[in-house]
């Protein structure tokens, strides 16, 4: 009598752990593939740098406003570049300030969720 019983026990106790294991190997997350936080950054960096060229476009008045439209542009073109590599996104070795590759890759950032 106490055989079964303790063979009862057993099993109860084995099945317990066979549901924890299941149940953890559930809850268990894997780390994000890129903390958010970073994400976070990189998008509001392209936004300030993005409203700059902006301004530069504009301001038709500036000091030295030509040097620095171009280091703006090449400035959000390395964030553009950090940003698809983030998101996944392949960056062809495209020349420097190419408004077409730009394009793309606003595009491809902006179907996976990003704004800036």
């Amino acid at each position: 009598m106490w055989v079964v019983a303790v063979a009862s026990l057993l099993a109860g106790v084995m099945l317990c752990l066979a549901v924890l294991t299941v149940v953890a190997h559930r809850v268990r997350r894997r780390p994000p593939a890129h903390d958010p936080f970073e994400t976070l950054w990189l998008q509001s960096r392209l936004a300030v740098v993005a409203d700059q060229v902006r301004l530069l476009e504009r301001d038709q008045h500036a000091f030295a406003r030509a040097h620095r439209m171009a280091a703006t542009e090449q400035a959000y073109d390395a964030l553009l570049a950090e940003a698809c590599r983030m998101a996944g996104i392949e960056v062809p070795g495209a020349p420097a300030g190419d408004p077409d590759e730009r394009f793309r890759e606003e595009v491809e950032l902006t179907s996976r969720g990003w704004s800036w």
